[in-house]
């Protein structure tokens, strides 16, 4: 195996706010060791919590009407790619690497599982950065700027994302199967 494949460490380029401060490393590592030790999907609650106060940007956006979305629309983008739902690790590890674009063979698991989560942090703080520079603040509703700021920052920090959301069929649509008497609704 060659060197340069062991010493790829990617490297988010997000723009950063005139007068906010980035996420310095040291908080980046304690807070992407933190997500990696959740146990339940009710901790991921207070875990978002504890990245808002990690930051200028994220203390901007705690206690305002845009926490309420942020936390549940990053509840729905985020935590079903971490092992609280269950679910085999290597299923979620290959989905996560495919939303950040990012290729992680060569790693080991544990080193996977990092990066996943540092990528993680990476995203939080790109859209808690986004919604506190928004300056359309009485002009949407806040499901609407939350909703704005993720997908402005999944273009360049999550593009799977985006590819995941043209795929993921409406209301009336989707899938199913029948077993026996029953049918199965399936990705519901």
């Amino acid at each position: 195996m060659t060197s340069r494949l062991l010493a790829y460490r990617p490297e988010m380029e997000l723009p950063e706010a005139q007068g906010m401060l980035a996420l310095q490393q040291e908080d980046e590592l304690a807070l992407a060791a933190h997500l990696l030790e959740l146990q339940a999907p009710a901790q991921f609650d207070a875990y978002l919590a504890r990245q808002l106060d990690a930051t200028a940007a994220g203390q901007q956006v705690r206690g305002t009407p845009l926490e309420g979305p942020l936390r549940q629309l990053l509840g729905k983008v985020v935590a079903p790619l971490l092992p609280l739902h269950g679910g085999a690790p290597q299923v979620l590890k290959r989905r996560a690497a495919r939303i950040f674009g990012m290729e992680l063979e060569g790693l080991s698991p544990e080193d996977k599982e990092f990066e996943l989560a540092r990528q993680v942090v990476h995203l939080i703080d790109a859209v808690n950065t986004a919604l506190a520079q928004d300056g359309a603040a009485g002009a949407r509703a806040p499901g609407a700027r939350v909703q704005a700021a993720l997908l402005q920052v999944a273009r360049g920090a999550a593009p799977g994302l985006l590819r995941q959301a043209a795929h993921t069929p409406g209301r009336d649509a989707g899938r199913w199967r029948r077993e026996g008497g029953h049918i199965v609704v399936l990705d519901c």
